[in-house]
């Protein structure tokens, strides 16, 4: 699962200050129910280094520490995706 947008929390709450968005005609770019014809072109962004998901990763951990991970999912603060790797 990778999600990256602006889903509210879940208390129903935006984290994004919306009326300062709107206020300063901000552009917010979303990725739920992307076009698959519009992948080629935000793929190529990615190749080049313009879009970096990189850096979204935050830690890197084995199938024997998954169980640990999920664990700390509902205790441990902060962002970032932990990737699993086999």
């Amino acid at each position: 699962h990778v999600q990256v947008g602006l889903l509210p929390s879940a208390d129903g709450t935006t984290p994004v200050p919306m009326a300062r968005a709107v206020a300063l005609e901000l552009e917010l770019l979303g990725s739920h129910g992307m076009a698959a014809h519009t992948y080629p072109p935000m793929l190529e962004l990615v190749r080049g280094g313009v879009l970096r998901p990189d850096l979204l990763v935050t830690s890197t951990v084995g199938l024997e520490a998954v169980p640990a991970a999920l664990a700390a999912l509902g205790t441990a603060p902060g962002a970032g995706v932990t990737v699993i790797e086999p």
